[in-house]
């Protein structure tokens, strides 16, 4: 008995030593790990610091000029005011009015929520006329709380412009469009999502300018030359897909500067960035170790995204190559990379941005096609016809029979030359977009 008990002694003193041993190798390994997981951090964030330099410079030229075209004074405006405008119940019916465009008729709630939130709108066009990008904490990627207000206020204004197009207002309606452009460019300069969400609101914007432009009795030739030199303006800020990666790029590199500077940890990380399995990852291994592999890892795959985005702006024919995108799943989850996972969505987006860019080249061909008007009558061409950018080709332009009129081609998003949309707004085998000069608008 006393031999047993001996035994046990001695077995119990060996599995504590064993697993002393254990744990002081596994403190080691973690400690390594450690070490290794910040270089690779340090190293990620020294190789980014040139770009985020840049893009924050960037920034400041922009608020710079915005702020001179202002005259350098403080309005009483500026986007942080901007009152949240609750739009949520509405939103279905608000979308519809949107799709519709210009001169088409409006609810009765629709017409009332404009009457309603007349102060927040006319703080909104304030706003856009004298306030200017500003950077949050010095950072390249503006504060996503300020864009939110400002966009819902673009998709209200969008209405006010219908409303105004209706009662025969072009250059009331004309006005809250180039608002809505000149904010959605404002608001690029924010975070991945603010650059999307601008997408969406300028888009109907410049298809409404082109309408307009089209459909309105024609503008004075000083006020052409005045409406196309607002749009090449804001056509040097276009929010597009590939500046909404290079955006997600730099907030990655601003999680990896919390973690190598020690003052972020996987638990701070905000929910979007982790999931539950790299949570539990970081119980074995140090949150350094799983970021320093993860962050890298996805910043060459955005890398890859925003060049494919890059190469899709000059060839449509490249949209196709984001199903190449293979997103590891530990970089997927280990950082703030969200929906841009997802290759269709990439490509969902893709074509939206060709869609803007269309839309922004149709609106100013328009403006060039009225200020070609001579002797009761419209050029058999434009000179220099853009490239389509949802197309292999140059945007199309064509005069009328009489000579009275013309019309302008894009073929949409989906990049195939499938007719126009519908009279009665439903989408017909195709999703091309047309400016008539009879008054039509964009179907």
């Amino acid at each position: 008995m006393t031999d047993s008990k001996a035994r046990l002694r001695r077995r119990l003193k060996h599995l504590g030593v064993g697993l002393a041993a254990t744990a002081a190798l596994f403190v080691l390994f973690r400690a390594g790990a450690s070490a290794w997981g910040q270089s690779r951090l340090r190293d990620y964030v020294d190789a980014t610091e040139a770009e985020w330099d840049a893009e924050r410079a960037q920034i400041r030229e922009r608020a710079r000029a915005a702020r001179a075209g202002a005259g350098g004074e403080d309005c009483g405006a500026s986007y942080a005011r901007i009152p949240m405008i609750p739009l949520s119940p509405l939103s279905q019916m608000l979308e519809q009015a949107i799709e519709a465009g210009p001169s088409a008729p409006l609810s009765p709630e629709l017409l009332a929520v404009l009457e309603r939130q007349r102060p927040a709108l006319d703080a909104f066009r304030q706003a856009a006329r004298c306030s200017h990008v500003e950077l949050a904490k010095d950072e390249p990627v503006g504060d996503l709380a300020l864009v939110w207000p400002a966009l819902r206020a673009s998709r209200l204004a969008l209405i006010e412009g219908h409303a105004l197009a209706a009662r025969g207002d072009a250059r009331g309606a004309l006005d809250r469009y180039l608002t809505v452009a000149r904010v959605s460019a404002d608001m690029s300069a924010g975070s991945h999502t603010a650059v999307v969400i601008s997408a969406f609101a300028a888009t109907p914007a410049y298809r409404g300018v082109a309408a307009l432009v089209a459909g309105a009795p024609r503008l004075a030739p000083a006020e052409l030359a005045e409406l196309d030199q607002a749009l090449a303006e804001r056509g040097r800020h276009l929010p597009l897909l590939s500046d909404a990666i290079r955006k997600e790029r730099l907030d990655l590199r601003k999680t990896a500067v919390g973690l190598s500077e020690g003052g972020t940890s996987a638990e701070e990380i905000p929910l979007r960035v982790t999931s539950t399995s790299v949570l539990a990852l970081t119980l074995v291994l140090p949150a350094d170790a799983v970021f320093g592999e993860g962050i890298p890892q996805l910043d060459a795959r955005l890398r890859r995204a925003e060049q494919i985005a890059l190469d899709a702006q000059r060839d449509p024919s490249q949209i196709g190559r984001f199903r190449e995108l293979a997103i590891d799943s530990l970089a997927a989850e280990a950082t703030p990379f969200g929906t841009f996972r997802d290759p269709e969505f990439l490509q969902d987006l893709a074509r939206r941005d060709c869609a803007l860019r269309a839309s922004h080249l149709l609106a100013r061909a328009a403006v060039e096609a009225e200020r070609a008007y001579t002797d009761g009558g419209y050029p058999e061409a434009l000179p220099a016809l853009a490239q389509d950018p949802c197309g292999t080709g140059p945007l199309v332009y064509r005069k009328s029979p009489d000579g009275g009129g013309y019309s302008l081609f894009s073929v949409g998003k989906d990049g195939k030359a499938g007719g126009p949309r519908a009279e009665n707004g439903r989408i017909s085998d195709g999703d091309d977009l047309v400016v008539t000069r009879r008054g039509e608008g964009i179907r």
